[in-house]
């Protein structure tokens, strides 16, 4: 099978949901995908997913407007899981990148670290072969991991003081060593700063306005609305 024949039945099935056959389109991928599986070489799939994988990702060719969001059907994601397995377990590049972004990520501070997909973009960021999109992937994940312990500013943090400093050591190594995108670094020093005043704020006993701290300090901090209930 050549990589013309496999986008054109992938085609199908978008051309079929497209229409709202949702049930038609899931069957449809059922087969084909059996039937590749079965009888496509792993030098031939891997040949064909690779280009798939760079289309979908890098090129965003395919339905959807970003990722990890884009729509992309279960039967095609146990294909590429299949493939990128094979080419991660060979350090391949940008395999690592593009499993991080297909299958996502958890928390990179998580106890259960020998089952967490942060460690392939840890691994593909020291790969010789690291490009931008994954330096900024991997930095981005700091600042995602700090915008996501701030939610609950100015009642309580979510993340420890020491999950703190270390994604900000991080960060700040990625700085020394890559260059990054400015929005990312501007986000990221933002974040620093906005922490920095919370824990000097709660270290003396939270008197005061939080956010009157905040507005001295020069940061513009909203804060997400809470809500309590009584039982």
């Amino acid at each position: 099978m050549h990589y013309e024949q496999f986008i054109t039945e992938i085609q199908k099935y978008w051309d079929l949901r497209e229409k709202g056959l949702k049930k038609q389109a899931n069957k449809f991928l059922f087969a084909f995908t059996k039937y590749f599986k079965e009888h496509v070489s792993i030098s031939d799939a891997d040949v064909i997913l690779f280009q798939f994988c760079r289309e979908y990702i890098d090129e965003l060719k395919f339905p959807g407007d970003h990722l990890p969001q884009r729509h992309l059907p279960f039967q095609m994601t146990e294909l590429l899981n299949d493939y990128l397995n094979r080419e991660c377990g060979k350090d391949k590049m940008p395999q690592m990148r593009w499993a991080f972004q297909i299958f996502g990520s958890y928390n990179p501070h998580d106890p259960k670290r020998e089952n967490n997909p942060y460690h392939i973009l840890e691994r593909a960021y020291a790969h010789k072969d690291c490009d931008q999109q994954t330096v900024d992937l991997y930095f981005g994940e700091q600042v995602d991991f700090l915008w996501w312990g701030q939610h609950h500013f100015p009642e309580g943090c979510i993340i420890t003081q020491e999950a703190f400093h270390h994604t900000v050591c991080t960060a700040n190594r990625i700085l020394s060593e890559k260059r990054v995108d400015p929005e990312l670094v501007a986000s990221f020093e933002y974040y620093v700063k906005l922490y920095h005043i919370y824990f000097d704020w709660h270290a003396k006993g939270r008197v005061g306005s939080f956010y009157e701290q905040c507005k001295m300090e020069g940061i513009e901090y909203k804060g997400i609305p809470t809500f309590y209930y009584e039982k």
